[in-house]
């Protein structure tokens, strides 16, 4: 065996014997898992207080294709239970987020909801989430959708259309911010594409898809950066503008007069960089379970059931995957642009994903778990600062950006 392999074990080894030590406390220094789970203190936030919602059935209200079939614009009807609080209906499409559509629903009843269909939906699985994060099973049976073009906009003037795409979305998730807009006009019009922070009003990027044709839907997309940095978290929006070739000019951003404010601008939506990774009820960890408790405690345990989805916080390559006798089945995760490692512990199982693979924020990795010395099921949390886990970079108390991320996500 080459001595750099050699070399490269006998330092992972010495890594995970210290980690064995600074975790020991998961196993001695905490409370059964029922005392700790009441010791800990009341759900607060993000994914945690509420109910689940579910979807029961699918109903075309007006502008409905064949039976059983819907078409964008189509109202739809969505019957289930814990309905009132959902505040965004996702058209799934096919396998994977890439084409997923999110949109706020029109009218939302404990027993019901009523959404219309986006733009740019194709034919699948439908979910619905809460404000509390909280999401639905997806529906059995896909929704058809059919997919026909948009009518030729009709009376005088130059306008534009915007429909944003997901009102919330995520750093280096697989669904980019997109938006979807239809120019109103006689004959092709000019676009300019920005992308507006909502707190000073200032166009940090922009482009110029070229000219484009009245009538047709278009779209744009932004990946969360600008000048080559991820912008922080934060509500932006995306402002189309047009520009006839006889010289008039139309923006997205323009209010009707005399209409009613609206309680966000067209186009707007919710930038975050992180994303809350336990996807269920769960307590933060106090004492001997928090960061620098007991014996050296180099991160945050946050309880949860076991079997409780965990996602990828943040977009990145996985650098370790393993199971050792302390930290049971594990993972960490290189964040991209940023120099920050994640380490996930206890997982229930192998994690989802293997070394060297990419991972999307919000992606599915594993499951809460008891695996290796751990009392009660809990996700182990690290963050650690360039350059990395146990080679070099030292860890830091997760607990604040845990309890932003599960308040915004």
């Amino acid at each position: 065996m080459p001595r750099s392999a050699v070399a490269n074990g006998r330092a992972h080894a010495r890594r995970m014997s210290a980690y064995g030590l600074a975790l020991g406390l998961c196993a001695f220094g905490l409370p059964s898992a029922a005392t700790a789970q009441t010791a800990a203190p009341a759900p607060t936030g993000g994914a945690i207080a509420g109910p689940t919602p579910q979807v029961r059935s699918l109903i075309c209200a007006s502008n409905c294709a064949a039976p059983g079939t819907v078409r964008p614009g189509s109202l739809l009807r969505i019957r289930g239970r814990a309905l009132a609080l959902v505040d965004e209906v996702v058209f799934q499409g096919a396998v994977g987020a890439a084409d997923d559509v999110s949109v706020k629903p029109r009218r939302a009843r404990r027993s019901f909801l009523d959404v219309r269909v986006p733009r740019t939906a194709v034919t699948g699985p439908v979910v619905v989430i809460g404000s509390n994060s909280a999401e639905s099973t997806p529906t059995p049976a896909p929704l058809a959708v059919e997919s026909v073009p948009a009518p030729a906009p009709l009376g005088a003037g130059l306008g534009v259309d915007v429909e944003i795409q997901g009102d919330k979305v995520f750093y280096g998730a697989e669904r980019k911010a997109q938006v979807s807009f239809v120019v109103r006009d006689f004959q092709p019009v000019g676009i300019l594409v920005e992308v507006v922070r909502a707190s000073d009003g200032v166009a940090i990027a922009r482009w110029e898809p070229g000219v484009v044709a009245p009538g047709t839907a278009q779209t744009a997309t932004w990946d969360g950066k600008a000048g080559g940095r991820v912008q922080r978290d934060g509500r932006y929006q995306f402002r189309i503008t047009a520009k006839s070739q006889s010289g008039a000019v139309a923006s997205s951003s323009q209010v009707a007069p005399g209409a009613p404010p609206a309680p966000e601008p067209p186009g707007s939506f919710l930038f975050l960089r992180h994303k809350f990774p336990i996807r269920g009820a769960h307590n933060f960890g106090e004492g001997a379970a928090a960061f620098g408790g007991g014996r050296n405690h180099k991160g945050q345990d946050v309880f949860a059931k076991c079997g409780t989805p965990l996602v990828a916080a943040r977009a990145g390559v996985v650098k370790f995957k393993q199971y050792h006798s302390a930290a049971g089945h594990y993972i960490v995760i290189d964040g991209d642009d940023e120099g920050t490692d994640y380490a996930y512990m206890h997982m229930r199982d192998a994690s989802l994903v293997d070394k060297g693979d990419r991972v999307y924020t919000g992606q599915p990795i594993g499951f809460v778990g008891d695996t290796g010395r751990a009392s009660g099921c809990h996700l182990h949390f690290e963050l650690w600062k360039a350059p990395g886990w146990y080679s070099g970079g030292s860890a830091f108390d997760p607990l604040p950006q845990l309890r932003s991320w599960d308040k915004g996500s």
